[in-house]
This record gives structure tokens, sequence and C-alpha cells, in this order.
């Protein structure tokens, strides 16, 4: 058992060195070969570009969907799918209350506006319990995210979605590749939309993927992504705008690296999952630590690896949230990769407590609607308790399997000193108000 002097956060040497941790994204050989092909090609950009276009065909085949477009972001990749389901202005879209941003902005480009229910307290994903009860005549669309990579209550959310004609759409930005049920993220619904960002299991640097078995919902979004047009492959661009759209089209050099790192996709989720699965093993039974929840039907990316942390079984009665700080700077300083993803539910955020709008200057003179904590418990909770084994530079994709011993190592030595621990000044992570 170590002592009190061996802390790393009080001068003790750190269990993990700097330079033991793999980076992310991987990039190899081949993925350098794929990029320099498009430079070397000459064709930079365009809706029928080689590697856009072969993207398109691989992703479909991969998930298993008859459709894929590739947008510049998933955030684009998101509107689009709900303007595909007939998402208006005035409608409502169902959001988790714990996701990214992004995943309620798309709403808002729509016109429409994000309604926020709590989430599942083991999957972390909405909770189909609730969703029914959110439901008005306003109601256009249920966002089911696939929070830290694990499948939403998909079976369950389609039944609810089916009583009311109600499209489920998917944010699958998290899980490329997992499996629910017997088949794969980006096919279990109406639409979806999925990020390729860096920091992704799907990584190629900032991209969007669209996916739909339906064909008049790809010619909406064919549409959408270019301006409104039709711009046919072996005919000449008629500047035509059948309707709005954005210059949402993918690049050529992401969907590029997008097709060399989906060779390698279901090696990183493997990886990921063993390491997962290696450092539940240890740390399961620990007083005050909840790991990962995978429910049996479903499997996981672990696109981030969340710990939650049980202030009262800890003999901690201050706030949960200076518990976490705390037991992160002492991790960090033992040679963790550790991080929170979302400090607070999204609705705490100070764009959805006034007027949506775009931010300025004189935003700030409109007071912001108090923010009650209560009203989402379960994905307050998460966000004040928990803290992620992993980083976006350094996740569990690519990292050896006895490095996440030392992980558990480090977890057991932080706890057992935790009063030593708090007692270290720490800088807190951002909390609403």
């Amino acid at each position: 058992m170590s002592t009190t002097s061996d802390l790393a956060v009080t001068g003790g040497r750190a269990l993990i060195g700097p330079d033991e941790h793999r980076p992310w994204p991987e990039i190899t050989p081949a993925d350098r070969r794929a990029v320099a092909a498009v430079l070397e090609r000459g064709v930079l950009a365009g809706p029928n570009a080689p590697e856009i276009r072969a993207l398109e065909e691989e992703y479909a085949a991969y998930t298993g969907a008859r459709y894929c477009l590739a947008t510049n972001a998933g955030t684009s990749s998101l509107h689009a799918a709900l303007a595909a389901v007939g998402v208006r202005p005035g409608g409502e879209v169902i959001v988790p209350a714990y996701t990214f941003v992004a995943s309620a902005f798309a709403a808002i480009h729509q016109g429409a506006e994000p309604v926020f229910c709590d989430v599942d307290p083991r999957t972390f994903t909405l909770d189909s319990t609730l969703v029914e009860a959110l439901i008005t005549d306003r109601t256009q669309a249920i966002m089911a995210v696939h929070a830290h990579g694990q499948p939403a209550d998909m079976a369950e959310l389609a039944a609810v979605a089916e009583r009311h004609g109600v499209p489920v759409v998917e944010d699958n930005s998290q899980a490329h590749g997992i499996r629910y049920r017997g088949r794969t993220t980006g096919s279990l619904s109406e639409a979806s939309g999925a990020s390729v960002n860096h920091s992704k299991n799907l990584p190629a640097g900032e991209g969007g993927l669209f996916t739909t078995d339906d064909e008049d919902r790809y010619h909406v979004v064919r549409r959408m992504i270019l301006y409104g047009e039709d711009v046919p492959a072996d005919a000449p661009r008629p500047y035509w705008s059948h309707g709005v759209g954005w210059n949402y089209r993918g690049q050529e050099m992401v969907c590029a690296l997008a097709r060399s790192q989906l060779r390698r996709l279901d090696e990183h989720n493997t990886r990921s999952q063993d390491n997962a699965a290696r450092l539940s093993g240890g740390l399961r039974g620990m007083a005050g630590v909840e790991t990962p929840y995978v429910h049996h039907d479903r499997g996981s990316s672990f696109w981030k690896y969340h710990l939650l942390l049980h202030p009262e079984e800890l003999g901690f009665d201050g706030d949960p949230r200076d518990l976490r700080d705390g037991v992160m700077r002492a991790l960090r300083a033992e040679g963790v990769e550790v991080s929170t993803w979302q400090p607070q539910p999204v609705p705490a955020q100070p764009v959805f407590r006034r007027r949506t709008q775009v931010w300025r200057p004189d935003t700030e003179a409109e007071p912001a609607r108090p923010w009650d904590s209560d009203a989402f418990p379960v994905a307050s909770r998460i966000c004040a308790t928990g803290l992620s084994l992993g980083t976006m530079w350094r996740p569990l994709y690519v990292q050896e399997p006895e490095l996440m011993d030392r992980y558990v190592l480090a977890v057991e030595k932080v706890f057992a000193n935790l009063d030593r621990v708090l007692s270290v000044p720490f800088r807190p992570y951002p909390r609403p108000t």
C-alpha cells in the first residue's frame, strides 16, 4: 500500500512517465499515403470528388445503411438528418440533457426548439421512460445520442416514437462501428449524423457522415449540403437551387484519411473494449467508484471510460465537484490521462437560458434564467461526480494493456490517501451559475 509521501501530487514519484502513452489519432504510413495521393491527383474538392464518393460508398456498406453523404462536420450531418426527417421551423426536437451542445444546436439550425430530457443513470443515454411525457403536437423528432460510445435504447425509443408518429435520429459521433442487437450504429433509425472529428473513434480531422435507408431523405440532404442544387458528375453544374442549402459538403483530404482510418476501426474498437474490461476488472468493487455499465444487447466504443464517484461511500459531505476535481488533480499528477467531458448538463449553458440568438456583447445584458440542477438530476449527477480515464489525445483505442494495470494502481493509490489528496489546492472545472 502506498503512503502519503508517495503521492505525486505532494512531491512523490508518478506511477506513469510522460512518454508512456500512445497519441491519438494514430497516423500510419498508409494514412499519409492516402492524403498525399489526393495532392498528387490534384482533385482537392467537389461533391463528386473520388475520395468523397468512395468514403460514402464504403461507410454505407460498413454500417449497412443504403446511403451515405459526407459533410464538413458532425454538426452539419446532424442538421441534415433532422431536415431529412422533416423537422421544420417552430417544431421541437427531444434531445438528451447529457450530450455535446451540437446535438441541440442541430435543432436550432433547422429552426426548431430543443426540448431536453434526462438520461438513463446507467447508460447515460436518453431515458426512454421519460421521453413520452415530453412529446407534444410540436414534437418532430427524437435525437438519440450514443453517449460515450454506447448505443441508446433504440428499440424502446422506436416504440415510443411509433406510437406518436415521430421519427428517431441518431447522433452516432461517439460510436462508429458499434453493434446494437446485431445491427451497426448509423443504421438504427430513420437518419443518422456522425462526426469524424480528430477525437472520435473514426478520426479524420473534421468532418461528418449522414446515413439513411430512405432514397427521398438522401436526395433532401444531397441538395441541402450543396446550396440546394443538383450537381451531377457527368454534366456541367447548372447553378439552379431548388431550395435553401448550405456549403456543408465533405472535403477530399478528410475523406481520404477517413477511408484509411475506417480500415482499422474494428481494431481500435476492440483494443478500447479490451482496455476497458481490464480497467473494470481492476476497479470493480472499489468503494466509492462505479465503473461503466454496458447493456448486454449492445457494445461500446468507450469513447469515454467514465467513472462515477459516490461521495457518501467515501465519507465526503462537501460539493461532489470538489471531490471529483481533487481526485482528477491527483490522478493527473500520477501520469494518468484523465478528463471530464461535460462539466454541466447542456441546458445549464447560457445559450439555452436566454432567447435563442447568436452571441453579441449586448447579449450579456439579458439575464439568464436560473439554472436548477434538480430539473435533470441524473445528467447533473453524471456531470458533478464523473471523470473519464483517457483523454481525446490519449484515449483507450491505442494504449497498451499493461498501462491500464498502472491506471488501476494509480486510482488505488489516490483513494488510499484521499484525505491528503483533498488537502492539496486544485483548479476547479467551470461550474454553472
